[in-house]
């Protein structure tokens, strides 16, 4: 099967990751375990980890007869686990893509039009470290019974605790209606908005800030992105939520790095030390439980 659109893309990586689910003897819900961790045994890879400047995790292809092997690397004390949990599937689907010429040609021929390479093949990596991580066959049927709400995410935390981050994309890729999905952390972002392997140490000088560490939008959002480590201004609503420690509903910008005034209907929690918001373009869709009945 050609790939043709993202959904086309989509499905390809979404098939490929539940197939490799199915066939490794990993643990399931995956997390990583290790420089050992089944996945990247079954799929070749070598898992190094060490003190990374840059960021948590990177990716590096093989180049035989230098480096026969594809390697992942890990920092083992930059990020809690559930952070490294999404770092090292985020990792392993850059591999995946990386292998499958179809996609990564499309993501090739498709990024000059939409976003650069490295921005549109780390946001396929985020889908399929979801994918990877919770099911989106399970988190579809949730959002069918209950509505789209990023208040789902705690109840979802207790079901699937490997990685909070993973469940935000999730609620994002499984919904109908238009929006932006973003997971906010507090501190010292990262000096360079280059691709990951050439971000630069942290300066001395910086302060810490709010900042977009994860974004995502629905599929039937098709245009516009949100960049990695935008930073929240003090007077958004994200930054209130962030403050008072309390969720908070109403219209704001959606924080394109451009600047862009979009006011949409804003809906953002703060969960265990991150704040989490869906920016709706279009109001999503009633549950299951509160559509009339046709009989």
């Amino acid at each position: 099967m050609g790939v043709n659109s993202f959904r086309d893309a989509k499905y390809r990586l979404v098939e490929q990751i539940r197939t490799i689910k199915a066939q490794c003897n990993g643990l399931n819900p995956p997390s990583y375990q290790g420089v050992n961790d089944s996945y990247a045994e079954y799929l070749g890879i070598k898992v190094e980890e060490k003190k990374l400047d840059f960021d948590y995790g990177g990716y590096i292809p093989a180049n035989p007869p230098s480096r026969p092997q594809p390697i992942i690397w890990i920092d083992p004390d930059g990020a809690d686990s559930e952070h490294q949990n999404f770092t090292y599937f985020h990792e392993i689907t850059h591999h995946i893509i990386r292998e499958d010429n179809d996609l990564y040609s499309f993501l090739n021929q498709i990024a000059d039009r939409n976003e650069d390479l490295s921005a549109l093949e780390d946001r396929f990596a985020n889908i399929g470290a979801a994918e990877f991580i919770i099911p989106s066959d399970f988190i579809s049927t949730v959002i069918s019974e209950k509505g789209f709400s990023i208040s789902l995410l705690p109840e979802l935390d207790h079901q699937f605790p490997a990685s909070k981050p993973a469940i935000a994309i999730q609620l994002a890729q499984c919904s109908s209606h238009k929006c932006f999905v973003v997971v906010c952390n507090y501190g010292i972002r990262p000096n360079s908005q280059a691709p990951q392997a050439a971000l630069l140490p942290h300066q001395p000088n910086q302060l810490p800030h709010l900042f977009v560490q994860y974004s995502t939008k629905s599929p039937s959002q098709e245009k516009y992105t949100i960049a990695k480590f935008t930073t929240i201004p003090v007077n958004h609503l994200l930054y209130k939520v962030f403050e008072t420690r309390q969720s908070s509903k109403g219209k704001d910008r959606i924080p394109f790095r451009s600047g862009t005034e979009w006011l949409v209907d804003c809906d953002a929690i703060y969960f265990k030390g991150r704040v989490y918001a869906a920016f709706n373009v279009t109001q999503p869709p009633p549950s299951s439980t509160l559509q009339p009945s046709l009989f």
